[in-house]
């Protein structure tokens, strides 16, 4: 049996890979740094806490400048990075959005889903996290600046602590979509952040930019 020879194609830009890579490395430092506060925060010295609370919010405000970049590039940036990529809004995404459900919720049974960028299916889920994740910036960003005596109590706090627990919820889930879609759909995913290439059968690549 001939195997498939695959070819690299350009489908990630620069600036796209920067601000995942940015907004990853951010995200992982700040459950890091919040988890400590939130287990070890009433054991640990006063100073410490507070020197812990503002390293968290000097993170978080590198964050939400990566994250609010690469919303606004949903926007003006090139066609693979845009937001109609990243959603079913046309009858070939929708398409491609049932397949990913058919064949995951198949169990990897078929042909794996076929699709240039982004998955319309994860996209939605990308979507959610944009979304999320802003909340999170604006409620870090206000708690951080309320009086200490206000801040334990306040509303921005608890709001900051539930997404919190829903972030982390969303980096274990796309590793693990990462990874099973790195072994199952073989378009080397995971390299494609670093430069830019996925890779694809010629008849796939056709298919592709046929749409």
């Amino acid at each position: 049996m001939v195997e498939p020879c695959y070819r690299p194609h350009k489908v990630w830009d620069p600036l796209l890979r920067a601000l995942h890579w940015w907004n990853a490395a951010a995200v992982l430092i700040l459950i890091t740094l919040g988890t400590t506060i939130m287990v070890l925060g009433e054991e640990l010295p006063h100073a410490v806490e507070d020197e812990l609370i503002t390293v968290h919010a000097a993170f978080g405000f590198l964050f939400g400048a990566g994250l609010m970049v690469r919303i606004i590039w949903l926007f003006t940036g090139p066609e693979t990075a845009r937001w109609k990529d990243l959603l079913p809004v046309t009858a070939k995404k929708r398409k491609v959005f049932w397949d990913t459900v058919r064949f995951y919720g198949g169990f990897l049974r078929g042909a794996s889903p076929l699709y240039k960028a982004h998955n319309p299916f994860a996209g939605i889920v990308y979507a959610f996290f944009f979304a999320v994740a802003s909340v999170q910036v604006i409620s870090g960003a206000v708690t951080f600046n309320l009086p200490d005596k206000l801040r334990d109590k306040s509303v921005f706090l608890e709001v900051h602590e539930t997404v919190y627990f829903l972030i982390i919820i969303y980096v274990a889930t796309h590793v693990f979509a990462v990874v099973v879609h790195e072994l199952v759909e073989g378009h080397g995913l995971i390299s494609s952040m670093v430069n830019g290439n996925k890779a694809f059968t010629d008849g796939e690549w056709e298919s592709l930019e046929d749409d």
